[in-house]
């Protein structure tokens, strides 16, 4: 299944990248709407499938839309050291993130990547409310009707805002991750704490941008290179 994933992962890539930047020409006086020869057939041939292109789309405005994987407990697997931008981890405490983290670095590090191309974030599932041991009682009520304690495959945090911000902080400064998934709780209330109270605490502490600014994409936002496009001929 992993070898079939990384497959998928390197089809799309081939052909996000099968249209040259230029390849829309969009002149209406010529009626020419693409240069056909910065259109590229990509011939992946595969054990499981086999696409010989160019995409039906021109390329995206970020060169080529993030690739995120979760990291599985048993270490990154070549899905994770040759495919992915984005590597989602989940650990139990700071010292298991800083491991995770750089497990997933040197392992992008010996598939040729170079420093920098790359970003790992944590996962948290999160229970907020501002009172001190509100969101742990809330949640051990939900446990009770449950049956059973949470089982989220990832770090369970109930707090209040401020905790869970100098929390991120710690883990971060301790070598781990550069940023955080974090998963409602409860969708209709941690939702809106996490907007409204996490934030504000995050910016206080400087841990948070004010405003949204150049660059508009998402890899940019995430500090990540737009990558060149393999076919280009210039």
């Amino acid at each position: 299944m992993l070898e079939e994933a990384a497959d998928h992962v390197e089809v799309v890539r081939r052909l996000w990248d099968s249209w040259e930047d230029d390849a829309e020409i969009r002149d209406v006086a010529s009626g020419r709407f693409i240069d056909r020869d910065k259109l590229h057939h990509i011939g992946f041939e595969g054990r499981h499938f086999s696409v010989k292109g160019p995409s039906i789309t021109p390329r995206p405005p970020q060169g080529q839309p993030l690739v995120t994987v979760s990291a599985p407990a048993g270490g990154p697997p070549r899905l994770v050291a040759d495919s992915a931008d984005l590597v989602h981890i989940a650990p139990r405490d700071a010292r298991e993130a800083r491991a995770l983290t750089r497990a997933v670095l040197d392992a992008r590090s010996a598939a040729g990547h170079p420093e920098g191309s790359g970003r790992v974030f944590a996962d948290l599932v999160v229970f907020l409310d501002d009172g001190p041991g509100a969101a742990a009682a809330r949640l051990g009520r939900l446990d009770d009707l449950a049956g059973e304690p949470l089982a989220a495959g990832a770090h369970v945090f109930a707090g209040t805002p401020g905790e869970l911000a100098d929390l991120l902080a710690d883990w971060h400064r301790a070598g781990g991750p550069g940023g955080f998934r974090l998963l409602p709780g409860v969708l209709a209330h941690d939702l809106p704490a996490l907007t409204r109270a996490l934030v504000p605490a995050l910016q206080r502490r400087g841990l948070f941008r004010r405003a949204y600014g150049p660059p508009a994409t998402l890899r940019g936002l995430l500090g990540l290179p737009r990558p060149a496009g393999r076919y280009a001929t210039t």
